[in-house]
């Protein structure tokens, strides 16, 4: 598989999720567990422009599309990513922007060895801060 045929999936996944007339959507991936587990969340604009969320439950195929991804991108050589953020719009055109979230793979990496919530809390605000909300 190739990533264009990877692109392929991913936008027409997208563009079969949307229901109402659409001039933008977003989708944001996490690559979580060096790419074994991916969480999708998403939006799209209405041509009035009111975002409304996108349903993200996407078939086994998408994922495995990402899962793909995730190793070729590493076996190119290119950065590593944990995210992945698609922009598409109606006319099939879409950008696509990687990048890494350090604070996220630690949360990721903490809870993969058994951590709990009250340690992943002190740990989080000894190293980024307290979040916004407190």
């Amino acid at each position: 598989m190739t990533p264009d045929d990877i692109y392929n999936i991913l936008t027409d996944a997208i563009s079969t999720n949307i229901p109402d007339e659409w001039t933008i959507a977003r989708v944001n991936v996490q690559m979580l567990d060096n790419g074994q587990d991916i969480e999708f969340d998403g939006f799209y604009l209405t041509p009035s422009g009111d975002a409304e969320v996108l349903v993200t439950e996407f078939p086994a195929d998408v994922t495995d599309a990402i899962q793909t991804l995730y190793r070729l991108r590493l076996e190119a050589g290119q950065p590593q990513a944990n995210r992945l953020q698609i922009d598409l719009t109606p006319q099939g055109n879409f950008t696509t922007d990687f990048s890494w979230d350090q604070e996220m793979q630690d949360e990721d990496e903490h809870f993969t060895r058994g951590g709990t919530v009250a340690e992943w809390q002190a740990i989080r605000e000894e190293r980024y801060g307290k979040p916004a909300s407190d």
